[in-house]
């Protein structure tokens, strides 16, 4: 299941660059009684502006080896199998484990349908019977190769979903769309406040007249997205993401994340006039009831995408510091009641 579910996540990577990159609005997922899944996009994904064609997608569909040079970079021009180092995903794994694999492209001038099985074109077959409810679009229907998968033929929906949670507070305004025919169910996703939508389904507590404190922000090549809110009673804490994989572990993120918090909250009871030795204050409390969401991307990524492996990453931690303290400081500033609150959640005021 979990392995079937690993392919459909390869789809919904797929989706979110044709929303953030192509500034696609429709996207679906659906999980056939056979055991197949097709996923529709009703937009090109990608920006034909870019150079991109649709000639292009036969390579990227085509299992191979990824040249790479002395730095063991690939020369300019190289389908990636790296999601960060191309704006492009890596379709050769889906391709090569399915059988068949049905591909369908349109546009207004043209139609380009291929399918596929073990990686290779079948000759003389294709699918043409996706739905166009657009003047361009997307179709893949894939069925997991049945001598590599066990029955029986099921996808790990509730992952999948949650899945789709977090991608459509990543870019928002973009409808997702969840179909499991077996149980006869759809579910539908559209965060029109990205990030502060999703932390407010997260919050434990009820949030009352407080909405999350979120911003966008990003340093060199690193972008920080983050949503957060304190309430009265505990929270859920942090939940993270990094390059659009959950990231739950102690890492450089969430280290920078709890260090900016205590500057930001350092620096207002400074600005109050509070003396250096009396700005001690619960952290514990402080991270206690907070519930908060995050999503850090690096173009050249601190962790492997497949090992999940972490190097070295001083800078990314840096960042997230100074980001999350240079913003909570002003958020905490602009709005006296929140800082009220957040205070005395840290033990500053009293109850």
């Amino acid at each position: 299941m979990r392995g079937r579910s690993s392919l459909v996540d390869s789809l919904l990577t797929l989706g979110f660059i044709a929303a953030r990159d192509g500034g696609a609005q429709e996207l679906s997922v659906s999980l056939r009684a056979d055991g197949s899944c097709r996923f529709h996009v009703g937009l090109w994904p990608w920006k034909l502006s870019c150079g991109t064609s649709v000639a292009q997608l036969e390579t990227w569909l085509t299992p191979q080896d990824v040249l790479t040079d002395k730095d063991g970079e690939p020369p300019p021009g190289t389908p990636s199998g790296g999601l960060w180092q191309s704006p492009f995903v890596d379709l050769g794994m889906l391709c090569a484990f399915s059988s068949p694999l049905d591909v369908i492209v349109w546009t207004e001038e043209d139609t380009w349908c291929r399918r596929y099985r073990e990686g290779l074109v079948e000759q003389g077959h294709s699918d043409d019977t996706a739905p166009r409810t657009s003047k361009s679009g997307l179709c893949i229907t894939f069925t997991p190769d049945a001598s590599l998968f066990e029955p029986p033929p099921c996808f790990d929906v509730p992952r999948l979903r949650e899945r789709i949670e977090a991608l459509s507070a990543f870019h928002s305004g973009v409808t997702w769309t969840l179909r499991d025919e077996a149980t006869g169910t759809e579910a539908r996703f559209l965060r029109e406040e990205g990030l502060a939508d999703l932390c407010r389904d997260l919050a434990p507590s009820p949030l009352g007249s407080q909405n999350p404190l979120s911003f966008q922000a990003k340093v060199g090549k690193t972008t920080l997205q983050l949503a957060l809110v304190w309430t009265e009673g505990p929270g859920r804490g942090v939940v993270a993401w990094a390059n659009l994989f959950a990231r739950n572990d102690a890492g450089p993120h969430r280290v920078g994340f709890r260090q900016g918090m205590r500057e930001a909250i350092s620096a207002r009871l400074a600005r109050q006039g509070v003396a250096a030795r009396a700005r001690c204050f619960d952290a514990t409390a402080l991270f206690e009831h907070l519930t908060a969401v995050l999503h850090i991307q690096v173009e050249k990524t601190d962790w492997y995408l497949m090992t999940r492996e972490r190097r070295a990453s001083a800078e990314v931690q840096s960042t997230v510091t100074q980001l999350v303290a240079q913003r909570v400081e002003q958020a905490l500033a602009e709005d006296p009641k929140l800082e009220e609150f957040v205070l005395k959640v840290a033990g500053l005021r009293s109850r």
